[in-house]
């Protein structure tokens, strides 16, 4: 195997990025907005738009580790996941238009619902699992490693920024200034898609795979890549903590749009509301980044999920007692949850010293098959949080487009803060299992390069 010990440049950490600056310009949109559009403009009731993401991320369970596994197996001159994002993105852009788009209201559009989401789905695990997969092939430095996927966060939350800043005037004015039309949303869509692709070809030319696996680990069969990662005691516990994480961000952040139309009731600071917490989770990561390297992944993890999840904890406190008026407070309140957010990349950054701990135990390196499982995690993630926060919304008595009861919005702000809160600090429980330090890795490092040398000869 081929490791490669120079230091990243900070164009490469840029480019790299602006990987997942790209891919939310598709997916937090859809992650957003798309439970409102199916409710409120297509018309579904909230247990059909849960149904559909439960059954698209049920699919999903079958689909990444079998694109994993493919894409690991991968041999061309591009490389083994570069390729998918040349061709892939073009293709994951059209798709989340036409996920924004509707045949009508009825079964039809339903129908049309389901399929243009799971395709959209399928694509984003084609292109996003690719570009994840390039942190574990880019370089074996674990100061870089750790970077790569902090400069990554940092992308993802810029892009929530923006979009988070400009998708409701956007909308607003797509529409004519007469609610939400069918018809904007395919326009902001459009316009997302347009300014993704050049983000993802510049990943593409910047970001290099340098690492090449045993030419045994692309001989294994699949069967055997699948065992050797679900064996893997600490990729599977990297898995329920990000399960657990991401089950609470991307719920929230599905079904925080209806907190903040029907409780807070201030059109005018949606986009500040949900700009805000993710500018924040920008400057946390930016802060806290040498922290992680110095003090240790697990310490950082523990400081920022219980961070996040006490302050939701005390989003829910402060609507249920005194209201929803003290905006300066909830605003604050919502910027020191977004500067705990800091912790997303950690998980991420953990999934190398996994992988090296398979192959030092069992000569396998499983890149893709891994990867592609702890990405599964935030797919669930999403479509577990988004779905329940639905289907507990429809119990309380939501009702679209109407004013709501005060057991609805009560309930609107237990799933929206309560809930997602007390998950991430369930994070902690198998974070405090987790195996490996800093320590063990650099121990699994060195006998992984001194077996290396040994092969080599």
């Amino acid at each position: 195997m081929n490791t490669q010990t120079k230091k990243l440049s900070k164009l490469t950490l840029f480019a790299y990025g602006c990987g997942d600056f790209a891919s939310n310009l598709c997916w937090t949109f859809v992650g957003s907005y798309l439970s409102v559009f199916y409710t409120d403009v297509v018309g579904m009731a909230p247990a059909v738009a849960s149904a559909i993401m439960l059954i698209a991320k049920i699919w999903d369970g079958v689909n990444d580790p079998m694109f994993g596994a493919i894409a690991e197996r991968t041999n061309t001159k591009w490389g083994r996941f570069r390729p998918y994002i040349l061709f892939g993105a073009p293709i994951l852009a059209v798709l989340s238009v036409l996920t924004f788009t509707t045949l009508g209201k009825g079964s039809g559009a339903v129908i049309y619902a389901a399929v243009t989401y799971i395709g959209c789905g399928m694509m984003y695990t084609v292109v996003n699992l690719s570009y994840g997969s390039l942190s574990t092939v880019m370089t074996s430095d674990v100061d870089d490693i750790a970077r790569l996927n902090s400069y990554r966060m940092m992308g993802t939350n810029l892009s929530s920024v923006l979009l988070n800043a400009i998708t409701a005037p956007l909308l607003m004015k797509f529409s004519g200034g007469e609610g939400y039309t069918a018809g904007a949303y395919t326009k902001v869509a459009v316009l997302f898609a347009i300014c993704a692709l050049p983000l993802f070809y510049f990943v593409y030319t910047m970001c290099k795979e340098t690492i090449i696996p045993p030419k045994s680990s692309t001989k294994v069969s699949v069967g055997t890549s699948i065992k050797s990662v679900l064996s893997n005691k600490p990729l599977m516990l990297v898995f329920l903590i990000q399960l657990l994480a991401m089950t609470a961000f991307f719920g929230r952040m599905g079904v925080v749009i209806y907190y903040l139309m029907y409780n807070v009731q201030r059109f005018d600071l949606i986009a500040a509301f949900m700009s805000l917490p993710s500018l924040c989770t920008v400057i946390g990561i930016f802060v806290t980044m040498s922290f992680t390297v110095k003090i240790g992944k697990k310490k950082m993890a523990r400081i920022g999920y219980i961070g996040s999840g006490t302050s939701l904890i005390l989003i829910y406190a402060v609507g249920a007692t005194v209201g929803y008026t003290n905006i300066p407070l909830l605003l604050a309140l919502h910027c020191l949850y977004g500067f705990f957010c800091f912790s997303f990349p950690i998980p991420m950054a953990m999934i190398p010293d996994a992988i090296n701990y398979q192959e030092d135990k069992t000569g396998v390196r499983s890149d893709g098959t891994s990867y592609a499982t702890v990405s599964l995690s935030t797919k669930f993630g999403s479509a577990f949080g988004v779905s329940g926060g639905l289907l507990i919304m429809g119990a309380t008595g939501y009702v679209a487009n109407a004013q709501q009861t005060p057991a609805a919005l009560n309930g609107i702000n237990l799933t929206v803060n309560l809930i997602f809160g007390i998950l991430f600090l369930c994070c902690l429980i198998p974070l405090q299992i987790y195996p490996l330090d800093e320590k063990k890795n650099e121990e699994i490092l060195q006998s992984l390069e001194k077996k290396r040398a040994e092969n080599a000869q």
